[in-house]
């Protein structure tokens, strides 16, 4: 993004950049506040991870239905209608003492404010050019690192009811932003009249599912790093409160990583080269720390995996808004597309953990093992099988070739 790029869009930018921290921290604003969540709704271990897990599926729902409502209605009213539904339901979340409801609210609620999740290529898609827009929609979404970084102190530090009122303010300062700044840009196709079947031509889209999966691959590795890190690694001889360090380390240095994707991209200009990168980079430090004594080497390994794969999610997600360039379905069709990303990533990395959790349980060389072949898998998905959509690829070369 350098001086060609309009103050309103880095703006832009830093509104969904602030929405993935939001979004993250009351994804796992549960788990921060366990003590209390259970105490608060007479609830055990089991309820906990149910109720941790409600936010985490809001995408398989999310992008089937906002998807085509931001390419018909457009961004700006459709944000603001669904936000204000959503951040009224998490204010009445915050008082509610019934589990039950609780679980409700909190779906419907992460439902409706996720609408900004879906809606992020689409309109970061109509403020930066082609070359540009995939390193933006990677940096906003590093933004999920502040929220996983910060959620667990914060938790401790304010206790369930405040932090659930914090998530519902937080919302209400994104959506009094959203309408003093939000809108399409100056890039922004027409929604007047979007072509017939573009749709379908979406969810026939090759590439489209081959870099949902690659991006589910990329959540799923870090969800499973992060599901099984503390418990390994006390059985390999770390001391519990190093476990629980080694923890905080991994989620700062994946969020750093986000950022270091971004840089990757930007100098680069081959996202398959990058996507490589930070898989095979991240597989590689993680399966060091694992299989090496445990020393200072663990910790050295564990800090350059994740900063190498924390851009992997990035990289696959925001190719989205480049895949028309290959003719597969039409560009005013790029929110559709966004939601079945989100639709696909959600429904994979929903069934991934419980089928890991029943094959494995706590067989950890075969948990760490799988962490590498799933880099694989998001390698062959995410970038032997996708053409080059890079500013360096040719089908960026040829459309600027034409535009001149």
């Amino acid at each position: 993004m350098n001086s060609k790029v309009s103050g309103h869009a880095l703006v832009i930018t830093g509104f969904f950049t602030l929405f993935m921290a939001i979004m993250t921290f009351n994804l796992l604003v549960f788990p921060a506040c366990a003590v209390d969540t259970m105490e608060a709704y007479g609830i055990g271990q089991a309820g906990l991870t149910t109720l941790a897990s409600v936010t985490s599926v809001v995408g398989l729902f999310g992008g089937i239905i906002f998807g085509p409502l931001l390419d018909r209605f457009g961004s700006r009213k459709t944000i603001m209608i669904a936000m204000l539904i959503g951040i009224v339901l998490f204010f009445v979340r915050a008082y509610v003492t019934s589990y039950a409801l609780v679980v409700v609210l909190t779906f419907f609620a992460s439902f409706f404010v996720g609408v900004c999740q879906v809606a992020a290529a689409k309109v970061l898609d109509t403020w930066f050019t082609k070359d540009k827009v995939s390193v933006a929609f990677a940096f906003q979404a590093g933004g999920a690192g502040f929220g996983s970084a910060t959620v667990f102190v914060v938790g401790a530090a304010l206790g369930l009811h405040k932090s659930l009122l914090l998530v519902a303010f937080a919302y209400i300062v994104l959506w009094v932003a959203w309408l003093i700044i939000g809108k399409d840009g100056p890039v922004a196709a027409s929604v007047e009249a979007p072509p017939k079947g573009g749709t379908a031509k979406v969810y026939k889209s090759s590439y489209v599912w081959l870099l949902s999966i690659a991006a589910s691959c990329a959540v799923g590795a870090t969800l499973l790093v992060n599901t099984y890190v503390i418990n390994a690694f006390v059985s390999k001889g770390l001391d519990p409160a190093g476990a629980a360090m080694m923890g905080t380390v991994i989620n700062l240095s994946l969020l750093v990583g986000g950022y270091f994707g971004t840089f990757l991209m930007g100098i680069i200009k081959r996202y398959n080269v990058v996507t490589v990168i930070c898989f095979a980079g991240g597989a590689l430090g993680y399966l060091l720390s694992w299989f090496t004594p445990l020393g200072i080497n663990t910790w050295v390994f564990m800090v350059l995996g994740g900063l190498i794969q924390g851009g992997a999610i990035g990289a696959c997600s925001g190719r989205i808004p480049l895949v028309p360039l290959t003719g597969q379905f039409p560009q005013e069709y790029i929110g559709t597309a966004a939601g079945a990303l989100e639709t696909i990533k959600s429904l994979l990395t929903f069934v991934f953990p419980i089928v890991i959790a029943n094959l494995f349980q706590t067989n950890y060389n075969a948990i760490f093992i799988t962490f590498a072949v799933v880099g694989v898998m998001g390698i062959i998905t995410g970038a032997l099988m996708v053409p080059e959509l890079g500013p360096k690829g040719k089908f960026q070369i040829e459309a600027a070739a034409r535009n001149q």
